[in-house]
């Protein structure tokens, strides 16, 4: 019996929800928010512009985008509408949606991958999101994960300040 607590016990810390010190958390200057990566995952490609990052996990099977944007128009709402819209039009089956002026959350499946989206609305008409696609078997092991993204994506900085111009870039 205690050979198998302490096997229960390794187990629950391994996993990726719970392994609090293997997070990481990515930070941008450019937009001003930040939010954790989780273990396991490496990053892959930074944006020229300034606006994000690309995250894949070591088994190359899921991938995390975090990344800011300007919202066309200053309405955030409509904007998370739009990106749901659009992955609806790539072939992605939105079973879960949430949208409020400050935040927008939803999910879906598309064949054997699963993704879900949250974005917050930033400072200047901006937002920040992130994406995480993985495969549908690894669902359980990811809603931990989800659970501690959504509640890490958020503004690094107070409003009282405009967004950073991206490298080389014109401004906003």
């Amino acid at each position: 019996m205690r050979h198998a607590l302490l096997l229960i016990a390794a187990l629950s810390v391994s996993s990726p929800a719970l392994a609090a010190d293997d997070w990481t958390r990515y930070s941008n200057p450019r937009f001003g928010y930040s939010a954790a990566v989780p273990p396991g995952f490496t990053l892959q490609q930074e944006a020229d512009n300034g606006d994000g990052a690309t995250f894949r996990a070591d088994d190359g099977r899921s991938e995390l985008s975090i990344y800011g944007t300007t919202v066309e128009g200053g309405e955030f709402a409509g904007e998370a509408r739009k990106r749901i819209d659009r992955d609806r039009a790539r072939g992605w089956t939105i079973t879960y949606d949430k949208v409020t002026e400050g935040w927008a959350s939803y999910s879906g499946s598309r064949t054997a991958d699963v993704l879900y989206v949250r974005g917050i609305a930033l400072c200047d008409g901006n937002a920040a999101y992130f994406r995480l696609r993985y495969p549908r078997d690894a669902l359980k092991r990811f809603d931990g994960v989800i659970g501690r993204m959504v509640k890490s994506l958020r503004l690094a900085t107070g409003c009282d300040r405009a967004p950073q111009k991206a490298p080389g870039a014109a401004p906003n």
